[in-house]
């Protein structure tokens, strides 16, 4: 049995980058790639877990020094440019390499990466999704006749809302605009576009840590608007929002029940190797309707994974020793000595 005292060494491979929110556009996946300042906090908390913290920014470059790291910890922060597959490729890297790596294995990072597939697992789990059409490729014509408006309009595979402003929330009837926002989101993304039912109501993020139904820690938070209280019932968690960080959170665990978290651990428990999560959604009459599964959080340590442990009395620096024990855990009865 291995234990976090037998590891000197945890290896970390993130993008590190920064950039402008002043330059920044709508269809840029910077955003989204793990910012430096992100990196700087996870690294600092680690140094006070183990003796050594290796950072690599490059996955071809860990690939070529995996041999050096078979006895080490990884700990997979990298969350890509343009592939579908981005956040699947170190997960592949340690399971090629039988490396012990915190975090979802290729299966479930691509999985939560494509909505697609995330309404499929979700259905599993018995949890609601929005109602929805695909199209993909250009279109001249598309049959919303399934569909009840309000309308959004989004990219499959993006995060942190790439390509989704105010405008792609039809309120009313207008098939012209719509599939002018289809072929424009195909046009500068490369990918399926989903035009779902907008659902009306509280903003929820549920984070989870545990492996399937060995669950070390759970929390939830609300999202709100400071200059409107039922911002979430007319409008999305945008672009613009999230670059500007317009969107406050507060404590929201009492919010959901315990039928409503029975399907989350569920579904928690389906994906097998995902370790640790967040769950967004919309909370409807005491019904969660789920519309992201994000296993390439931020790790953001004020944003929306960290915060609900928070309320739970953790920090930064004990939920990640919780998220690096509860991967050893979950290896030890995989593979008893």
């Amino acid at each position: 049995m291995v234990t976090r005292k037998d590891f000197d060494t945890i290896v970390i491979i993130a993008d590190n980058i920064c950039y402008s929110k002043e330059t920044v556009g709508i269809y840029n996946r910077e955003p989204d790639r793990a910012q430096k300042s992100n990196v700087d906090s996870l690294i600092g908390s680690m140094k006070r877990i183990f003796s050594n913290v290796v950072l690599y920014n490059d996955p071809a470059l860990f690939l070529e020094k995996a041999p050096l790291h078979r006895n080490d910890i990884i700990f997979p922060y990298w969350h890509g440019e343009k592939s579908r597959n981005k956040q699947a490729l170190i997960a592949s890297i340690c399971e090629t390499s039988k490396m012990i790596y915190v975090g979802g294995d290729a299966y479930t990072n691509i999985v939560c990466c494509d909505k697609i597939l995330s309404k499929d697992v979700c259905r599993l789990a018995d949890i609601k999704t929005p109602k929805h059409v695909v199209v993909n490729k250009p279109v001249a014509d598309i049959d919303l006749s399934r569909l009840r408006y309000p309308l959004l309009i989004k990219p499959t595979y993006e995060g942190t809302s790439i390509g989704i402003t105010q405008d792609n929330l039809i309120f009313n009837e207008d098939k012209n605009r719509i599939i002018k926002l289809v072929n424009n989101l195909y046009e500068n993304l490369n990918q399926p576009i989903i035009i779902e039912e907008f659902i009306s109501g509280k903003e929820l993020s549920v984070s989870i840590i545990g492996w399937k139904d060995n669950i070390k820690a759970w929390g939830v938070v609300e999202r709100y608007s400071e200059l409107d209280n039922n911002y979430f019932n007319n409008n999305i968690h945008s672009f613009e929002d999230k670059l500007h960080s317009k969107i406050k959170l507060r404590d929201g665990k009492h919010l959901l029940s315990d039928y409503n978290m029975s399907k989350l651990f569920k579904l928690f428990n389906w994906l097998d190797k995902v370790e640790y999560i967040r769950i967004d959604g919309k909370l409807v009459n005491d019904t969660f309707y789920c519309f992201e599964l994000s296993h390439d959080t931020t790790l953001n340590p004020l944003g929306s994974f960290f915060t609900p442990f928070y309320y739970e009395g953790y920090n930064h620096l004990s939920v990640l020793e919780l998220l690096i024990d509860n991967c050893l855990e979950r290896y030890n009865n995989l593979y008893p000595s």
